[in-house]
């Protein structure tokens, strides 16, 4: 197969999946969320890495879309439609998805399915606050609606301090996530592929005054056994499989209070050498596995 992984390149994340697929007699390559170009006219459009044809590969995984995803997923939308292109991952074409702008969905679909999550606001401007944060204790959590590994996420400590830093998001962001904070030793990452678990590992903070424990952000992994906490393999698998996500990267928080299980994210484009790291699991080979078992299952 020619396998296209958009949002990595050069980083060890790619060089990994080009070493799995090397094994087994496919050819992996990344390229850049702003490579992509769509030329279109009257009785045409053509969606292509500045000239070079997207319609030639097999199977394209949207890693990250970043700040282009609603021209990726239209570009892949009609590289599904019109030359069976595999898409990774199936919210990306889904007509549900396609053109959400807001976590909004995300939350909708998990109250619908009962699966746990923080109690949340979403709001578009600092003048929402005053009609939501009567529902919310402080400390509470602020995050930009499209951060990932931990960057564009505050923990709040009073209302002046909310308002001040939802006016600096907004500038960057088109809408905010209020969330209440479940005090924590570390949140746990279970990894899924094909909406199947292969791995979690628990992620703690090590610096003094952090909240964060992603990897990313100086956290330290260990593995975590599944097996004594079936419940949350079950609430990873059965969000990643309702997010139409099937590479995820779920993340569950435990209260050390009333120890009840709550998702804090389903990040589509997680990152793995960590969870390579800690938990001894070839997740680069899980992966593209799962992307002949697809392939297997359109083209027998």
């Amino acid at each position: 197969m020619k396998i296209l992984i958009v949002g990595l390149v050069k980083n060890s994340q790619i060089v990994r999946l080009q070493e799995e697929g090397e094994k087994r007699g496919h050819k992996v390559e990344g390229c850049y969320t702003n490579e992509l170009v769509i030329e279109t006219g009257s009785d045409f459009f053509n969606p292509t890495l500045r000239g070079k044809s997207l319609k030639n590969y097999d199977l394209i995984y949207l890693w990250s879309a970043g700040k282009r995803r609603w021209e990726w997923y239209t570009a892949c939308l009609y590289l599904w439609e019109k030359f069976g292109s595999i898409i990774i991952n199936k919210k990306c074409i889904s007509p549900e998805y396609n053109f959400y702008l807001t976590p909004a969905i995300d939350y909708y679909l998990q109250v619908k399915n009962k699966l746990p999550f923080p109690r949340s606001a979403i709001i578009f401007s600092t003048k929402s606050i005053d009609s939501v944060i009567k529902d919310f204790n402080f400390p509470l959590i602020l995050k930009t609606s499209g951060g990932r590994q931990g960057k564009g996420v505050f923990k709040i400590e009073d209302k002046d301090a909310l308002k001040n830093k939802s006016d600096e998001l907004f500038k960057v962001s088109p809408s905010l996530v209020i969330r209440e904070f479940i005090p924590n030793d570390g949140d746990i990452r279970i990894f899924t592929v094909g909406y199947k678990t292969i791995a979690a590992m628990k992620r703690i903070p090590t610096q003094k005054g952090e909240f964060r424990s992603n990897i990313s952000q100086g956290g330290r992994g260990e593995n975590f056994n599944l097996d004594d906490y079936p419940k949350i393999r079950d609430i990873a698998e059965k969000a990643s499989k309702i997010m139409e996500t099937e590479i995820a990267g779920v993340d569950i928080i435990i209260d050390k209070k009333t120890r009840m299980p709550y998702i804090l994210e389903i990040n589509p484009g997680p990152q793995f050498t960590g969870l390579e790291k800690y938990t001894k699991v070839n997740a680069a080979k899980k992966i593209i596995e799962y992307f002949e078992e697809v392939k297997h299952a359109i083209i027998p």
